[in-house]
């Protein structure tokens, strides 16, 4: 397999993190690192960390981002890139107030740093030998991403392992979730831009592919595009 994605739920918020490796190269990314740091960075093993990819900036997501950085300049390894939409910062900015009106430490959400390279143009994000799409999926949050994998070389570990009979991969982020979509009650947020995303960008892949969300199950977009209801 060239691909190996080891999900784990981190934060109060059951987000599902998730470190992507090109087993080909060993080099890795890392998917919203929502908190947790220790946790992930120990899941890191040794392989080279080259990316760190927001979906998006909201607390769960993005909320970990700078104690990983710490960590990983106190073990003296190589500065991955962090990279986002440029749409995402100022909500990026406020994490830490978020945190505080949700009664949690501001030790535990930081403000991450603002990304190294800007998403906003980029259509393709290559990991070692590996190539992922980046697809612009606004309405749950205005610079919303997601990632896809067009290949079948792919295996699943950690928290939610099902492929799903699948041959094709989606990293969806909080767009669409088993039976769901994501909320739109949030600041910045746009409910039909982000049915809009969904019915253009996602719904509009092979059926047989696996949609990874940012939070609960795996689930496919055949399921999501046949029962979903809040897409009919």
């Amino acid at each position: 397999m060239s691909i190996q994605i080891i999900t784990k739920r981190v934060s109060h918020f059951e987000q599902n993190a998730r470190l992507i490796i090109d087993t080909n190269t060993n080099q890795s990314m890392l998917v919203d690192p929502g908190a947790d740091a220790e946790i992930l960075f120990n899941l890191l093993g040794d392989s080279t960390l080259t990316t760190i990819f927001l979906t998006h900036c909201h607390i769960d997501h993005a909320g970990g981002v700078q104690a990983l950085l710490s960590l990983i300049e106190h073990h003296k390894l190589p500065k991955p890139t962090l990279l986002y939409h440029s749409n995402e910062i100022i909500i990026g900015e406020h994490i830490d107030v978020f945190a505080t009106q949700y009664g949690f430490s501001a030790a535990d959400y930081q403000n991450p740093p603002k990304p190294d390279q800007l998403a906003d143009d980029l259509t393709e994000l290559t990991l070692g030998s590996s190539t992922f799409k980046i697809l612009f999926t606004p309405g749950h949050a205005p610079g919303h991403l997601a990632l896809y994998y067009d290949q079948d070389d792919f295996s699943l570990s950690g928290d939610y392992p099902e492929t799903l009979h699948c041959n094709r991969l989606l990293i969806a982020g909080d767009t669409l979730f088993q039976g769901s979509i994501g909320r739109t009650d949030l600041p910045m947020a746009n409910h039909n831009q982000l049915i809009n995303s969904i019915k253009t960008q996602l719904l509009t892949l092979p059926e047989t592919t696996l949609v990874c969300p940012g939070h609960g199950a795996n689930t496919t977009i055949a399921t999501e595009s046949q029962t979903n209801p809040f897409l009919h």
